[in-house]
């Protein structure tokens, strides 16, 4: 089965000390209440690279430089690809820039019990070294 590209998206990965940024999801009405890793969606001719900077800086306030992401996983949900990258360095510190998506920014354990299950899942593959998750089972 094939599907069109209809949405690419990014997400960050902040780590420190064994504990990840997430934003808390609020007011949206997509995965309200839970923790999830930041990021966003790649403009119409945007690059994959500048498109993570832009989210770090709009989402988190932070400055990240594209040579400062590695990348982790891409993730393919039928219509929709979400690439991953680690951040190695930052400056700033990150905050909600979003208040209207986010009620908070905050590090948390990967098991934390109100971390999304699809950000578990995305970390649990990227600590085994998978770079590809083909997610043919979620329904968009």
């Amino acid at each position: 089965m094939s599907y069109e590209i209809k949405k690419i998206s990014v997400v960050c990965v902040i780590e420190k000390e064994g504990k990840y940024l997430f934003v808390k999801r609020a007011h949206t009405g997509v995965a309200d209440g839970f923790y999830m890793l930041p990021g966003g969606h790649v403009d119409e001719g945007e690059n994959i690279l500048h498109a993570t900077v832009r989210e770090l800086e709009e989402e988190l306030g932070i400055e990240v430089k594209e040579e400062d992401l590695e990348f982790q996983l891409v993730e393919s949900i039928k219509t929709h690809i979400t690439f991953f990258f680690k951040v190695k360095k930052y400056l700033g510190i990150p905050k909600n820039m979003e208040p209207e998506k986010h009620d908070e920014v905050v590090f948390l354990s990967a098991d934390h019990s109100q971390v999304h299950p699809f950000s578990r899942n995305e970390l649990g593959l990227m600590k085994q070294g998978i770079h590809f998750f083909p997610n043919e089972d979620f329904n968009l």
